[in-house]
């Protein structure tokens, strides 16, 4: 992984950050997504102008468009596993909150047990005192 780190002003933060959070981006993602979408930009323009000018093959526009296409697809299925994802988390949630109640139900209930062990322990005790022979004489 390479980190980079740019400043900018303040103005272009704002509108940046605008971009983003409407997407429901964080800073990090926020800026991948546009970094990706102004190397995407910058590579179909120079694409597109190096046909033009016969630098370039048709064939490159064609390869773009192919690209493009394959995005799509990949980002559909992103979309749809991260809602499947999304999904799986909930019912995790839920059933560990219903873990979690178990687990202080059951924890109450050993409390009180132990409670009744240490009464029944006691009153145990307390017969046996009354029935052994050293405590009638």
């Amino acid at each position: 992984m390479i980190r980079w780190t740019i400043e900018v002003d303040e103005e272009t933060a704002r509108r940046w950050q605008a971009l983003w959070e409407a997407r429901g981006l964080d800073v990090q993602e926020g800026l991948r997504y546009l970094l990706s979408l102004g190397a995407a930009y910058i590579e179909g323009q120079l694409t597109l102008r190096g046909v033009a000018a016969g630098t370039r093959s048709p064939e490159e526009v064609e390869r773009l468009i192919r690209r493009l296409i394959e995005m799509e697809g990949r980002y559909a299925v992103m979309k749809f596993r991260l809602f499947q994802a999304e999904q799986a988390l909930q019912r995790w949630e839920l059933s560990h909150g219903a873990i979690e109640a178990m687990s202080t139900g059951l924890q109450e209930v050993v409390r009180r047990l132990q409670e009744e062990n240490a009464r029944l322990r006691e009153a145990l005790r307390q017969l046996q005192e009354r029935g052994s022979p050293s405590s009638s004489e």
